[in-house]
């Protein structure tokens, strides 16, 4: 037999020896269960800006165009809903008061997760998206509605039990393309505080 052909041989087999002992690959994370049309996540946060406090509710559906191991990115959309709980005394550069403002977004973005088999998990997004806002002021005129643009970024972090993920959110956002005369814009977006719960 040809010597080349022999240590070819050899070599081949040592590798295959090799690549038997390793270890196997961790398995993979479960896939989510949850349907598509059904939200993959819910939190509760709130906002503060300007002496305004806006708590906020929202729901999130998710779509994964990439998915390995442990790491997760998909593009979100997420309706929510936010209304002044504490008010300033007055308005900034103005006159009056603000008495309500109730907000209604609905943000699309995209999002990254990292969940260890330990069961941590964080991730971020970003996200932007129409939001329209309803205020009503002591001085006139009294109502202010107007459609406006906001941006906005948020971190969490959080441990997953079972097929539910829960934890905290800390972010930042910031409203555009709004009218250089609206009253509200000084209480929107601002730094946001929160709590999160997804079955992903």
């Amino acid at each position: 037999m040809n010597r080349r052909v022999l240590t070819v041989l050899v070599f081949t087999l040592c590798l295959c020896t090799t690549a038997s002992a390793q270890t196997p690959r961790p398995a993979e994370l479960s896939a989510s269960t949850t349907p598509p049309w059904f939200p993959r996540a819910a939190s509760l946060s709130v906002s503060l800006r300007g002496g305004a406090v806006l708590p906020e509710a929202r729901v999130q559906w998710q779509l994964l165009f990439f998915r390995s191991r442990k790491d997760s990115l998909g593009l979100l959309i997420e309706p929510s809903v936010a209304f002044a709980a504490a008010r300033p005394a007055s308005i900034p550069d103005a006159s009056g008061a603000l008495t309500s403002l109730q907000l209604y977004s609905l943000l699309f973005g995209v999002g990254y997760t990292n969940r260890t088999e330990s069961g941590l998990e964080w991730g971020f997004q970003v996200s932007t998206g129409p939001t329209w806002t309803r205020g009503r002021f002591t001085t006139s005129p009294a109502r202010e509605s107007a459609w406006m643009g906001l941006l906005e970024g948020r971190a969490r972090i959080g441990y997953r039990f079972g097929a539910v993920g829960s934890g905290i959110t800390v972010g930042y956002g910031d409203p555009y393309n709004y009218k250089r005369s609206s009253r509200s814009r000084p209480f929107i977006g601002g730094l946001q505080l929160g709590l999160y719960a997804d079955w992903r």
